[in-house]
């Protein structure tokens, strides 16, 4: 399973069939940054003599068809990541014909774990094996509250539980959110991934001042 699908999983609400909190814009951001992350992972790519850029290594092949789509994204928009990720969206919908959120379910219903009918253009998902989500999310859990070392995969998946506002679900009690969070904010710190984190960040931080500042000028 792709790290993007185990946050569409964390994401997604046992009990609703949808992703239970956050923006989907925002799920959106993390979602492309782990599909790039998942491509540095897999040698799809790598980062180029800019930290802030990736090129193609051709050296491996994606693994599945959200990846291959996400290949073609990086072909198209790149070198520079920022670009690539602001595109992702529109060119998984291109490729695919669907946004980044269901790419990257409908990947999961290829692989079993969820199963989804489709009403107009909106998924509904119902987690057929619920055992696979709750332990990516005890593995989290214990990753987001712990002290330990965590592995570059995980900690890739632990950096977006932030900005996706995931916290509460690996960090259910109030008294440990001060430590997960923290964990969560630095988990990519020098390591290769750190540019992919940083630039999912900026990219829904400058989302939300573009909001800001477009609510200030209708209600002035």
């Amino acid at each position: 399973m792709i790290l993007a699908e185990e946050l569409a999983l964390v994401a997604i609400s046992p009990s609703s069939g949808s992703h239970g909190v956050g923006l989907r814009s925002e799920l959106n951001a993390c979602l492309a940054g782990l599909l790039i992350a998942d491509l540095l992972l897999d040698h799809v790519i790598e980062i180029g003599d800019k930290q802030e850029r990736v090129v193609v290594t051709g050296s491996s092949q994606p693994t599945n068809k959200p990846l291959a789509a996400a290949t073609a994204v990086v072909i198209e928009r790149g070198p520079k990541i920022k670009a690539i990720l602001s595109h992702m969206d529109r060119g998984l919908s291109r490729l695919l014909g669907v946004g980044t959120w269901d790419a990257v379910v409908l990947g999961l219903v290829d692989d079993g774990v969820v199963a989804a009918t489709r009403r107009g253009l909106r998924p509904r998902n119902d987690v057929r094996q619920p055992f696979v989500r709750d332990a990516i999310v005890a593995t989290l859990r214990v990753a987001a509250t712990g002290a330990g070392d965590i592995d570059l995969r995980t900690a890739a998946l632990l950096s977006m539980l932030g900005p996706a506002h995931l916290l509460e679900v690996v960090a259910p009690n109030r008294s440990e959110r001060a430590q997960a969070r923290s964990r969560i904010d630095h988990a990519l710190d020098g390591t290769p991934l750190e540019p992919i984190g940083t630039i999912v960040r900026r990219l829904i931080s400058d989302a939300a001042a573009s909001v800001a500042v477009a609510s200030v000028a209708v209600t002035g």
